[in-house]
C-alpha cells in the first residue's frame, strides 16, 4: 500500500474511532491501572480469521498506568522502564496462533502501525496481543521472558500487560510484546544476510522444509521475498550439518551457538515448557554469508528468541502448578534416561525431543549446561523471579478482576500466583540438585584407575584415546597421564 492510500486510510479509521468514543456515556475511558487499547476497525468489522488484515485505527492510552506505577515502586523496573506512552495510529490486525486461535474462545492478536513505535525500546511497526486464556496468573509468559533476558538468552522479548477493547466490546485483559520477526524491536540481525527459522509441526510457512537427521518441521520465516527460495537449498543443508553433527556428537562450534543455547535450554528447562517436544514455537537464526547461496561463512545457529509458554509450570491440560508433575522431570527435561522419567522415550511420536535430547547430551553442551544451571539458580535469579512475579501481580491483579468478568479463568488470579510462586521454587531446586549431582559425577570420573573395582572393563568395552584422538590398545595398560574413554577424562596414575 502506498503512502497516500495509507493517508487516506488513517482519516476514515480516525473519524470512525472518534465517533465510536463520542459515543461512552460518560466520556472517560475506564481503565484498571494498566495501559489500555482501543481498536476499530473499518465499518467495525469482525477480526475472524489469520490470514485477512483489517485496517483499523489503534488508540494507547497509559495516563492511569503512570499514576499507578507512580505509587508503587515495588513494580518490575523491566516494566517501568519501558516508558510507554499515549498514541494514536492507523493499524492493521489480524488474528494470530495456533491451537490458541482454533479452540480458544479469548482470541490472540496481530498488529502492524502505520508508524513506528518504541513501546519497548526499539522501534518496531509489528507487535502482538497474547491472551493468555490458560492462564490464570496472567503472568507465566511474562516471566520466562523476563527470565530468557536476565539470563542473556537472545532476543528476549518484553512484556506490557494490557486492557484490549475491540469496536467498543471489551476482550480482556492481554499482553503486547513484539512480534518475532527480523529487524529492529525483534531479531537484530543483517536484513540481507539474515535467516530466521522456525521448529513448528503447524508446518504452514510456504518456504519450509523437513530436516534430513531428526525429521524436524523446518519453516522459513525471513528472508520473506520470493527470490528467498532460490536460497532454501542452502538454508537446509546447513541445518542438515548441525543436525548431523548434534546426532554424531561432531563438533559443534561452527554450526552451534552453545552459550546461547545454553541460557535458551535453562529457560525452557525451568518452566517445564512441553513445546519443544512436538516441536511447536522454536525459532533459531543465523547469519548467511555475503554470498548468499554458499555454506562457508555462515554464522553458527543461535536458538531464540524464547516464545510461547503456555503450556508450561505443570499444565496437565486443564490445570496448571501440578506438583506431581514434577516428577517426569526430576532429572532433568532432557538429562533422563528410563521411561518413567524421560520423554524421549515416553512420547517418542514427538520429533523434538529425540532432537533436545541429543543436543543437550553433546560434549560440547552437556556439562556447560550443568554449570550454567548451577551458577544461576544458586545465585540471585530464582529471586529475581519471584519478585518479578510480586511485581507483575500488583500491576496486574484489577485488570485480573476485570478479565474474571468475561473469562473465569482468572477468579483465582490471586492464589494461582502463589501457587505459582510455590511451583516455581520447588521446580529450581529440583534443577540446581540434579545439576550440582551432575558435575559431581563428571568430577568422580576424573579418579585415577587403581581407585576405582574392576576399571579395566570398560577399557575393554569402550577404545581408548589419548586427548589428541590418537587411539591406544586396551590391551596394554597405558602410561600415567590424562585419556578418553566412552567421551569421559580419565585420570592413569
Amino acid at each position: 500500500m502506498n503512502h497516500l492510500h495509507r493517508q487516506l486510510l488513517c482519516a476514515l479509521t480516525a473519524a470512525i474511532c472518534l465517533t465510536a468514543m463520542a459515543d461512552d456515556a460518560d466520556g472517560a475511558l475506564p481503565t484498571c491501572g494498566v495501559p489500555r487499547i482501543d481498536i476499530v476497525t473499518k465499518d467495525s468489522v469482525a477480526v475472524t480469521n489469520k490470514t485477512d488484515y483489517i485496517p483499523a485505527l489503534i488508540t494507547v492510552q497509559t495516563s492511569d498506568f503512570r499514576l499507578q506505577t507512580s505509587d508503587f515502586p515495588h513494580y518490575p523496573l523491566s516494566i517501568i522502564n519501558y516508558q510507554l506512552k499515549s498514541f494514536h495510529d492507523s493499524v492493521y490486525i489480524r488474528g494470530r496462533g495456533n491451537t490458541s486461535w482454533r479452540a480458544y474462545p479469548k482470541k490472540s492478536y496481530r498488529l502492524k502501525l502505520f508508524h513506528r513505535q518504541a513501546l519497548f525500546g526499539d522501534a518496531t511497526r509489528h507487535y502482538v496481543l497474547i491472551a493468555n486464556y490458560l492462564d490464570p496468573t496472567l503472568a507465566i509468559n511474562a516471566t520466562a521472558m523476563e527470565a530468557a533476558r536476565l539470563v542473556g538468552s537472545a532476543f528476549a522479548g518484553h512484556a506490557m500487560p494490557v486492557e484490549l477493547y475491540l469496536n467498543g466490546d471489551y476482550l480482556g485483559s492481554y499482553m503486547l510484546t513484539e512480534k518475532i520477526r527480523v529487524g529492529k524491536g525483534s531479531v537484530d540481525i543483517d536484513q540481507q544476510r539474515g535467516v530466521l527459522v522456525e521448529l513448528d509441526v503447524n508446518y504452514d510457512e510456504p518456504r519450509r522444509f523437513v530436516s534430513r537427521s531428526y525429521h524436524l518441521p523446518v519453516m522459513v520465516h525471513h528472508p520473506e521475498d520470493s527470490a528467498a527460495d532460490d536460497n532454501l537449498t542452502a538454508i537446509a543443508t546447513h541445518w542438515n550439518d548441525m543436525e548431523d553433527a548434534v546426532r554424531s556428537g561432531s563438533d559443534l562450534a561452527a554450526l552451534v551457538d552453545t552459550a546461547a543455547l545454553v541460557r535458551y535450554l535453562f529457560v525452557y528447562d525451568l518452566f517445564c515448557n512441553n513445546e519443544v517436544g512436538h516441536p511447536k514455537s522454536v525459532f533459531c537464526f543465523y547469519e548467511r554469508p555475503l554470498h548468499l547461496d554458499a555454506l562457508e561463512g555462515a554464522s553458527p545457529f543461535t536458538f531464540g528468541p524464547v516464545w510461547d509458554f503456555d503450556w508450561s509450570c505443570g499444565y496437565l491440560g486443564d490445570r496448571y502448578f501440578e506438583l506431581p508433575f514434577l516428577e517426569p522431570y526430576e532429572q532433568g527435561q532432557w538429562f533422563s534416561v528410563t521411561p518413567v522419567t524421560d520423554y524421549v522415550d515416553g512420547r517418542t511420536a514427538y520429533n523434538g525431543y529425540p532432537f533436545f535430547d541429543a543436543l543437550v547430551h553433546h560434549p560440547q553442551v552437556k556439562m556447560a549446561y550443568a554449570r550454567f544451571c548451577r551458577d544461576t539458580l544458586s545465585g540471585g535469579l530464582p529471586g529475581q523471579l519471584l519478585d518479578f512475579i510480586d511485581g507483575y501481580a500488583s500491576l496486574v491483579h484489577l485488570s485480573a478482576e476485570h478479565d474474571a468478568t468475561l473469562w473465569p479463568n482468572t477468579a483465582r488470579h490471586a492464589s494461582a500466583t502463589d501457587e505459582l510462586k510455590r511451583w516455581l521454587t520447588a521446580r529450581a531446586e529440583r534443577l540446581l540438585q540434579h545439576s550440582r549431582q551432575m558435575i559431581e559425577d563428571d568430577i568422580a570420573s576424573l579418579r585415577p584407575f587403581g581407585a576405582m573395582d574392576n576399571y579395566q572393563l570398560p577399557i575393554i568395552k569402550y577404545p581408548l584415546f589419548t586427548l589428541d584422538g590418537r587411539p591406544l590398545s586396551p590391551a596394554h595398560a597405558p602410561n600415567e597421564g590424562i585419556y578418553i574413554v566412552n567421551r569421559r577424562k580419565v585420570i592413569v596414575k
